[in-house]
């Protein structure tokens, strides 16, 4: 009697090889979804051109939703005051607004990606003996928006900025991400923020599709043309819960209080 395999089991046995390659070969792995979602962003590439004071698109970009809506980047039952974008604060001017959170007693907050983007830059710089994050997300269709004074990143942002160099006290000017990463809106970003008694956090969002129309002909402040004639008021564009509140809330700047270039 013939004790080897059957020509029936030998066939099956092979058979059952063939279907599980298959599977395996043809299931991404995660490392392959991560490097397309890469280069599908990567289709679409805003860049400012200096000698054109222009931001510029490679690529066709979709269409930004309208209006455009988006949820708070942090709870805003937590938020005690709002810095207005538009206004001068601290001595210096500042195209980009952001949140005082002065009823808490810790820094640990969380901060949320408002809608989907693509980090672009990032900087790391000192502010006292605290390291403090800034982050630059770009949503293919030309809405961008940043974020200053993140004090804790979640570990994601921690390993996108642990090769971006330290600078110094205050110094923001950013390193540019290649590849960009992606990051979906509800992704949560940070999960402290401002300075040790100083609860506190930057946020700003820029139309880089046209210009705001304010008339800066006559105000030599820094960077106005990349990011001062593209800042919007994004009071405005809160969900609609979120923007009652926040526009009940006091100026946070004791010297400008609500006064804004973008804001009506």
């Amino acid at each position: 009697m013939n004790k080897g395999f059957s020509p029936v089991i030998a066939v099956l046995v092979l058979a059952g090889i063939a279907v599980v390659a298959f599977f395996i070969l043809k299931t991404p792995k995660p490392e392959a979804d991560n490097l397309i979602k890469e280069r599908e962003s990567a289709q679409v590439n805003w860049d400012y051109d200096p000698n054109n004071n222009a931001w510029q698109v490679k690529g066709t970009p979709p269409e930004c939703p309208d209006p455009l809506v988006f949820p708070s980047p942090v709870e805003v039952n937590l938020v005690s005051g709002i810095l207005y974008p538009g206004q001068i604060r601290g001595g210096d001017y500042k195209a980009h607004g952001g949140f005082r959170l002065d009823s808490l007693t810790g820094n640990e907050v969380g901060v949320y990606a408002p809608f989907d983007g693509n980090v672009t830059q990032a900087a790391r710089h000192t502010q006292g003996d605290e390291v403090q994050y800034v982050l630059y997300f770009v949503n293919d269709c030309g809405i961008m928006y940043k974020f200053d004074h993140l004090l804790e990143l979640t570990d994601k942002f921690k390993k996108i900025l642990e090769n971006v160099p330290l600078k110094g006290e205050t110094d923001t000017r950013t390193t540019f991400i290649n590849p960009p990463v992606f990051t979906s809106k509800g992704e949560q970003v940070a999960t402290k923020v401002g300075l040790s008694g100083n609860i506190f956090f930057d946020f700003g969002v820029y139309d880089l599709r046209q210009k705001n129309g304010v008339d800066y002909s006559t105000r030599d402040y820094y960077n106005i043309g990349q990011y001062g004639e593209h800042a919007i008021c994004w009071l405005d564009n809160l969900e609609p819960s979120d923007k009652s509140l926040v526009k009940s809330l006091p100026g946070a700047d004791g010297e400008s209080g609500k006064s804004s270039d973008y804001c009506r």
